[in-house]
C-alpha cells in the first residue's frame, strides 16, 4: 500500500501536468456534448488514458474504473483505481481555475488511498485510510484539520449540484441553508470541495447526487482530517449517491438539513 500510495501521488502530477497544458491551450480543444450541461473534450479524455497506461503498468492486476469509460467497467469495486481525470470539466472548459485531478485506490468499496490534484495552485491533497491527510503546495507539507465550526449559523457549506435534473429537494435544501443563515457555495468541482472541507477552508459539501470518481478520495481526507463524513457507497460503478461531510461540530445540523421526512414540510 506504501507503494501505491507513492505512486498515486507522483502519478497524479503527471496527469496535472498533461490537463494544466490542455487548459492553457484550450481554445485548441474539441468539445463534445454528453447530455444537457454535460460537456467532455480531447483532454479528458488523453488524461484518462494516461492515467490508465500508468496504472496498468505500475499495477497489472488492479482494476480501474475511469469517468470516461465508467460504462464498459465489470466487476466490483475492490482492488480498483477510480479516477476522474478533470473533476470540474466545465470550469475547466471556461478558464475558470478551480478543477482537479482525482484518483482513488478502493478496497471493498472503501477508498484506502485518496489524492486530489489542483495544478492550477499545485496544491496536492492526499492521504491513506488510517495515515492522516495532508497539502503539499509551495511551503511543504502540512496536516489536514477540518475547521473547528459548531453553528451552523455563518458556515460556510458548498452545496453541490448540477443542471441536469432540476430536484426540488435540492431547492428545499438551499432554503433551509438560507433560513438557516448559511454562506452558500458552489464551486462546480465535488472532488476539490471535498479537499477544501479536509483542509478547513470550507466548513461542509452536500451533494444529493455524486459519483464515486468524485467523492470516494475526497471523503477519506475528511474522515482522516478528524471530519464527519455520512457513508458514501453508490450501489453500482456508474450509480450516483448523496455525499454529505463536514465540520464535526456541524454534522449534526447538517444532517437535519436533509432528512426526507420534513423536505418540503417545512
Amino acid at each position: 500500500m506504501d507503494e501505491r500510495y507513492l505512486f498515486a501521488q507522483d502519478l497524479a502530477r503527471r496527469a496535472g501536468s498533461l490537463a494544466l497544458d490542455y487548459f492553457r491551450n484550450r481554445a485548441r480543444l474539441t468539445v463534445e456534448l454528453k447530455g444537457p450541461q454535460d460537456f467532455v473534450s480531447r483532454a479528458d479524455r488523453d488524461v484518462e488514458a494516461l492515467l490508465r497506461r500508468e496504472i496498468a503498468r505500475a499495477f497489472p492486476a488492479d482494476r480501474f474504473l475511469g469517468e470516461e469509460t465508467a460504462e464498459a467497467y465489470a466487476g466490483p469495486i475492490d482492488g480498483c483505481w477510480v479516477v476522474d481525470p478533470i473533476d470540474g470539466t466545465h470550469n475547466f472548459l471556461r478558464g475558470v481555475s478551480y478543477w482537479n485531478v482525482a484518483i482513488a485506490y478502493v478496497e471493498q468499496g472503501r477508498a484506502r488511498i485518496g489524492v486530489v490534484f489542483d495544478p492550477v495552485s499545485g496544491e496536492l491533497y492526499h492521504g491513506t485510510r488510517g495515515g492522516g491527510a495532508w497539502c503539499d503546495d509551495a511551503n511543504g507539507r502540512s496536516r489536514l484539520q477540518v475547521a473547528t465550526t459548531t453553528v451552523l449559523a455563518g458556515a460556510c457549506v458548498a452545496l453541490g449540484h448540477h443542471d441536469r435534473a432540476p430536484s426540488a429537494d435540492y431547492l428545499e435544501i438551499r432554503r433551509r441553508m438560507m433560513a438557516a443563515g448559511v454562506a452558500m457555495r458552489n464551486f462546480g468541482s465535488g472532488a476539490l470541495q471535498l479537499a477544501h472541507v479536509a483542509q478547513g477552508r470550507l466548513d461542509g459539501f452536500i451533494e444529493l447526487s455524486l459519483s464515486i470518481w468524485d467523492a470516494i478520495g475526497g471523503v477519506l481526507l475528511i474522515e482522516e482530517a478528524g471530519g464527519y463524513a455520512a457513508p458514501f457507497a453508490p450501489a453500482s460503478a456508474t450509480a450516483k449517491a448523496t455525499c454529505v461531510a463536514c465540520a464535526p461540530g456541524i454534522a449534526e445540523e447538517v444532517e437535519e438539513l436533509l432528512r426526507i421526512e420534513d423536505r418540503g414540510s417545512s
